[in-house]
């Protein structure tokens, strides 16, 4: 092929590349957005459950636990335990997010809320999360600022173990 003609192949070949990367990135735009807004409302708890994969995994940091697959994070998640409500219209706010590639980070706080008659204060977050090709959350990392009566600090887990894994 002549240096011609093999300059403009790729150009194309890299335009495409870089349309195909931002149109895989527009999804998980939106797929995000709608999967925060399901997250807000905090009402359809299969439809929250429809955005992960079935191996999806979740790391607390901060309390240190490790869920894997789907039926474990429903049972860490919980929405359809009684005892939680809502105090304000939302469950969360976002205050920033950065959405790179496969990958999510937002920053924001969950509204106080009840538990089981008992009120909590709104807390920081900061969440990961990385998708697959099919658009599904596979890995999902927090970092949620829970109140000290939420978390006895000297007995939780040591989220530190798993570093190298």
């Amino acid at each position: 092929m002549k240096k011609a003609t093999l300059f403009p192949s790729i150009c194309i070949g890299l335009l495409t590349l870089s349309c195909t990367n931002k149109n895989y990135e527009n999804t998980i735009r939106n797929i995000v957005s709608e999967y925060y807004s399901t997250y807000q409302e905090r009402t359809d708890f299969e439809k929250f459950l429809s955005f992960y994969s079935e191996e999806i995994i979740l790391e607390d940091i901060i309390n240190a636990d490790k869920i894997a697959g789907k039926k474990e994070l429903s049972n860490f998640f919980g929405w359809n335990r009684p005892g939680f409500r809502k105090l304000e219209s939302t469950a969360l706010v976002i205050h920033e997010q950065i959405i790179e590639g496969n990958t999510a980070v937002t920053k924001g706080h969950f509204t106080p809320f009840t538990w089981h008659e008992v009120d909590f204060e709104a807390m920081h977050f900061t969440t990961l999360l990385t998708f697959d090709e099919a658009g599904k959350i596979i890995k999902q990392v927090d970092w949620i600022n829970y109140p000290s009566s939420l978390v006895d600090y000297s007995t939780r887990k040591n989220s530190n173990e798993w570093i190298g894994e």
